[in-house]
């Protein structure tokens, strides 16, 4: 969509561009030095504002991600740290000092910024798994040591770092007698140290948008459908959303995970189905009827996009990937021209019902047991879907990327595709 572009745009402007401005301008006019020395410590700043914003992206600020939504958030969230991983080597070997805490700081910093870089690009995103089935499975050996737990706490080493640099930066006698660079400096720490807080203190442990789990099914021996009973103040959700759940019971973590919305939206309840595969969705069978859940969201973009589209919708599910596909289904069923493909592992789908129910309402439906040749999608889809058809395509981030790949080897433009996998 042309407006996500724009917003894409203004929030990059925002936070790699103009953030940092005031600091650098701030340090050149107060700071009486040689050129090259100013450009160096001109690094240092963007690297450390830039390693600011992304721990308040990994907050997923509401008004960021209601415009771009998660995906395009994550993704800013990892070029961010790359350019300031680059950022702080210009700094690191265009500067030097005889000062053992200045120096030790700056390196300690800077090693770890280069640990968390490459710790999250093997397992916190899917710039190299969901394009690498070798790398794919290298990182599931490993994933049994470095597992989510651990992860979220080597995530938490970047206020290690940001400490680091504080001291690192304050320490530095000609730039601590810039009274003005050194306040906003502190300034801007106080700011996203205590935006990350709020966040994870106040509105993660605000249980007002949240609600118990009243209904438990197991749908297969790997996938479970949860429904939660909302409370009365939980926020409303559109069709096609996620959350990111986390359940506060005993011997349960209470770390979030993202699952996607299936029911039509309700204000009394909403339903997910998960895929127990991993560390923490295999045991989700195990978890009470009454257990109370915790809901940061909903987020997704699917519906405003849907909403204000006229052209053709074409729902691609893959798995589980139906779930948000469904939930749209439902709700526009005899409303808009909508077309839903189902490339399912089995056979004995657990959706029959839901399914039937949308072929009566005017959805065109399409399933089958394993994956759709290209042929096939080609003699599927009509011309008028593959000149303007939208389509949204759900499941494992490799195969929506090999999906993706073969619409566009029908003549579908990228434009028409969208997704919200959740690592780029």
């Amino acid at each position: 969509m042309k407006s996500h572009r724009i917003y894409l745009g203004i929030i990059w402007l925002l936070l790699a561009v103009i953030l940092p401005m005031p600091l650098i301008i701030l340090l050149n006019v107060g700071l009486v030095d040689s050129n090259n020395h100013l450009i160096a410590y001109d690094f240092g700043i963007l690297a450390y504002v830039w390693w600011l914003a992304i721990v308040y992206l990994s907050t997923r600020p509401k008004w960021i991600t209601s415009k771009i939504g998660v995906p395009s958030t994550y993704m800013m969230h990892g070029m961010l740290a790359i350019f300031a991983i680059l950022a702080a080597t210009i700094h690191k070997f265009s500067s030097t000092t005889f000062h053992a805490i200045i120096r030790n700081t700056g390196n300690i910093a800077w090693y770890l910024e280069l640990f968390l870089i490459i710790y999250a690009i093997i397992f916190l995103s899917g710039w190299i798994s969901d394009r690498s089935a070798a790398f794919r499975k290298i990182k599931s050996r490993l994933e049994k040591v470095f597992n989510h737990q651990l992860s979220v706490w080597i995530h938490r080493l970047n206020f290690v770092v940001i400490a680091l640099i504080w001291i690192h930066v304050n320490v530095i006698p000609r730039i601590a007698n810039v009274l003005y660079f050194v306040l906003i400096f502190d300034i801007y720490t106080l700011i996203f140290i205590g935006l990350y807080a709020y966040q994870k203190f106040i509105v993660d442990a605000d249980m007002r948008n949240s609600g118990v789990i009243s209904k438990s099914v197991t749908l297969t021996p790997q996938i479970q459908q949860l429904t939660i009973k909302l409370n009365k103040k939980a926020r409303n959700y559109h069709a096609g959303d996620f959350y990111f759940v986390s359940f506060r019971g005993k011997g349960i973590s209470s770390e979030a995970h993202p699952f996607s919305v299936i029911s039509k939206p309700s204000k009394d309840s909403v339903s997910f189905i998960i895929h127990r595969v991993g560390d923490f969705t295999k045991k989700i069978d195990q978890i009470k009827i009454g257990t109370k859940v915790h809901l940061d969201g909903p987020y997704g973009l699917f519906d405003t996009e849907i909403k204000a589209s006229e052209d053709p919708i074409i729902l691609y599910g893959l798995g589980t990937g139906i779930a948000p596909l469904l939930s749209i289904a439902k709700e526009y069923a005899g409303k808009k021209k909508i077309r839903l493909i189902w490339s399912t592992h089995s056979k004995k789908d657990y959706f029959v019902d839901e399914i039937e129910k949308l072929a009566e309402n005017n959805v065109e439906i399409n399933v089958k047991e394993h994956r759709f040749s290209d042929d096939e999608l080609n003699k599927i889809l009509t011309i008028p879907e593959k000149e303007f058809g939208q389509f949204y395509i759900v499941g494992s981030a490799p195969i929506v990327l090999k999906v993706r790949e073969n619409l566009k080897k029908l003549g579908i433009k990228d434009g028409q595709l969208h997704d919200e996998h959740l690592t780029m």
